[in-house]
């Protein structure tokens, strides 16, 4: 245990006495971690708005004038029975005409214009909501395929469809380029941590040719050049959190006022510790990896 202390205290003390070195290191680490925490974020808020989007999509069914009302109540009852339908909502002629008038009560001409028509021009319709939104296809065919099909007009699937398959192709594309830009900082720190743990090996030869000869073992040597790269990832984690966490503050409302449903800020809190200890181990983990590599080439004891 007293090796292990001495080890940590040498480890501190190097990563102290080349500071500068060290908040260049630590510099690009948060740089790093802060496009991962980035990603992250990105991932909840379009998840959410897709999510809130995807509740708003359904599918309108609309029937002939001359439909009977039974006809479209058991369809209404059919799919009621769907596993896969969450909400059928009928909404009859009558009920179409209200709810017109009630949006358009502003507007004289069009007022007129309607009352000057001796029937009501309005088709009754079932407005269908799945649980998700993969599964408004099927109910599609369902509806196409149901006893009553003779009695629709009009099924609207196809628009929602495409504004479903637009919204994925979006996320997907968000995802792919964060994670391109995650691994190339990746990359860019295990570069830059190599190179650093070389330059402070490079300037303890002395000391490291010291310790061999009286009779240090080789962990002992190696160890504290792996505890400063430790170091480096815990210091650019925690300075990664607090930077990410008063950013979100500052901008979470206007965030939740583009992106409606979604609250960014009860995000990074809510998983308080999941963020925590992710951008732990992806900063020590790349600090540690990185010095040891060095270690390994450069350090030859």
């Amino acid at each position: 245990m007293d090796n292990f202390f001495r080890i940590i205290k040498y480890g501190w003390i190097g990563f102290w006495r080349n500071r500068w070195v060290s908040t260049a290191t630590v510099g690009i680490m948060v740089l790093a971690l802060s496009v991962a925490s980035s990603l992250m974020i990105i991932g909840n808020i379009t998840e959410t708005f897709v999510a809130e989007l995807q509740g708003k999509v359904d599918i309108s069914v609309y029937f002939k004038t001359e439909a009977e009302e039974a006809k479209i109540l058991k369809l209404q009852y059919e799919l009621e029975t769907v596993e896969a339908v969450k909400e059928v909502e009928y909404i009859s002629r009558e009920d179409a005409l209200a709810l017109f008038k009630e949006r358009h009560k502003d507007n004289e001409l069009l007022m007129a214009s309607l009352a000057e028509l001796s029937n009501n021009p309005f088709q009754a319709s079932l407005n269908i909501k799945a649980h998700e939104a993969s599964q408004l296809s099927s109910i599609a065919s369902f509806v196409e395929g149901s006893s009553v099909a003779e009695i629709i007009d009009k099924v609207n699937f196809k628009e929602n469809e495409k504004v479903i398959q637009k919204l994925t192709s979006i996320t997907s594309s968000i995802e792919r380029i964060g994670l391109f830009f995650t691994l190339a900082l990746t990359l860019i720190v295990v570069l830059i941590t190599f190179n650093t743990m070389r330059l402070v090996i490079y300037n303890s030869r002395e000391e490291i040719s010291i310790m061999k000869l009286v009779g240090a073992s080789d962990w002992f040597v190696r160890g504290p050049f792996v505890v400063a790269g430790a170091l480096y990832g815990f210091v650019a984690s925690i300075t990664t959190w607090l930077m990410v966490f008063f950013i979100i503050w500052i901008i979470s409302e206007r965030v939740g006022s583009v992106f409606p449903g979604t609250d960014v800020f009860g995000y990074w809190t809510g998983n308080f510790f999941s963020t925590f200890l992710m951008l732990m181990f992806f900063g020590v983990g790349l600090g540690t990896l990185s010095s040891f590599i060095a270690i390994r080439r450069y350090l030859k004891v």
